[in-house]
């Protein structure tokens, strides 16, 4: 039972870019995204591993009490007041259904952080895990340099692959003058999410490269993984993204200096592509690098901050109630385009307009809880490179996939809190 407990977690990590899923319920006039109720793969996969784990500590009465008095002791105390405040933040929800079912995802994904804090050290094994990572990382390189080489979706129907093409609204592009360039979104919901994964799936090829020392093969295995992955992330032209990527690429690098000249050949391998990807695609690198006012996506992202402000400033304590954002803005701006109901891409400004001040409070006291972990630098780089990314967007909040990233990464470093070890 415990090796099936292992292969349901494994298929989870590798499954985590998929799309597949089924849609249970729609709320409003045609289809939004943030307005409906979704069953998807992963949620199965996850649901299975909980259920195995339930089954496994069912005679550990001991067990059981011990990790129920150390949640009163830990970061698990501000996430269960989180839990609680953002029930309660339902009371103003206008859309209590779907507040409810946004309160079910967070509950689940906070098992998955549960799950992780106390069984992670004692049946997986991070090296693993990291491999996991970075095959699916790979797979998901693949599919985005056949789109972008295509310009469109490459048919993956079975992994619920959005459908793209230059000549269909709403699909993320690059126009320099007469061209139109498709941004690449994997079997991803979103180019940035895509970065994202693939950005997560480096930093696990640096662990790894870095670990040991590896055979010829090996280290071209190595190589080979991280040029294709390192080509795909450009190939996103997602603006935070990369410049997140060469931030923490630095940072880590710097921080394992000591490794000599395993550090020199990455850092000398990084640059080379770089400076490639800026010969070769500066047109399209000056134009989607360079902001204007008069960019849709800043003006847009301006217009949801200042809803999201207004928001707070109407219910600052208890919120609009949680998964409530985007029906709030339909309900205030109902001639809107409906693509344009979107959550605030600030995770911080979105937990504030949703579950109040008070909740982003207590959030945040259990994000300080497990920045000071003790924890791999790997982890702990990405841990920040998550909380940056999550001032620019909104997934880790309001995506499925973006949302399992995001407690995966949390759930690791509390398992290095509550192991008392570095992984």
């Amino acid at each position: 039972m415990i090796l099936l407990e292992k292969i349901f977690f494994y298929l989870l990590v590798f499954c985590l870019p998929f799309q597949t899923r089924k849609i249970i319920y729609q709320w409003g006039d045609g289809f939004n995204e943030w307005a409906s109720v979704y069953l998807y793969l992963t949620d199965i996969l996850l649901i299975l591993v909980f259920l195995l784990w339930i089954w496994r500590i069912r005679k550990e009465r001991f067990l059981i009490l011990r990790r129920a008095q150390d949640i009163i002791k830990s970061s698990s105390f501000w996430l269960g007041a989180f839990l609680i405040v953002s029930l309660f933040s339902l009371i103003e929800a206008r859309n209590l259904p779907l507040g409810f079912y946004a309160w079910f995802k967070l509950l689940e994904l906070a098992g998955l952080f549960f799950y992780l804090k106390y069984n992670f050290k004692d049946l997986f094994d991070f090296d693993s895990l990291a491999r996991v990572f970075v095959a699916s990382g790979l797979f998901q390189a693949l599919i985005a340099l056949g789109q972008f080489a295509q310009q469109r979706s490459l048919g993956l129907r079975w992994l619920t692959e959005s459908p793209l093409g230059v000549e269909i609204d709403g699909v993320a592009k690059i126009v320099v003058g007469n061209l139109t360039l498709l941004r690449p979104y994997g079997s991803l919901p979103h180019p940035n999410v895509l970065a994202t994964f693939l950005l997560i799936s480096i930093l696990f090829i640096y662990y790894l490269w870095l670990k040991r020392e590896h055979s010829f093969f090996v280290n071209l295995l190595l190589i080979t993984n991280y040029l294709l992955l390192v080509i795909a992330l450009f190939f996103t032209f997602s603006r935070v993204i990369i410049f997140v990527f060469l931030l923490s690429s630095l940072v880590y690098l710097i921080l394992n200096r000591k490794l000599g000249k395993k550090v020199l050949g990455i850092f000398l391998l990084l640059i080379i592509l770089c400076s490639m990807f800026f010969i070769l695609a500066w047109p399209e690198i000056s134009n989607r690098f360079s902001l204007s006012l008069e960019d849709q996506t800043i003006s847009l992202r301006g217009f949801y901050n200042q809803v999201s402000f207004s928001l707070i400033n109407e219910s600052p304590w208890q919120g609009v109630g949680l998964g409530n954002f985007v029906w709030e803005m339909k309900e205030i701006f109902p001639l809107l385009n409906d693509w344009i109901h979107q959550p605030v891409h600030n995770i911080y400004l979105l937990i504030s307009s949703e579950v109040g001040l008070i909740g982003l409070i207590i959030f945040l006291m259990f994000l300080y809880r497990l920045l000071f972990q003790r924890s791999n630098r790997m982890l702990f780089i990405l841990f920040l490179c998550l909380l940056l990314i999550g001032l620019f967007d909104h997934f880790f909040w309001t995506l499925q996939q973006g949302q399992l990233m995001f407690w995966l990464i949390l759930g690791l470093l509390s398992s290095a809190e509550y192991n008392g070890s570095n992984l």
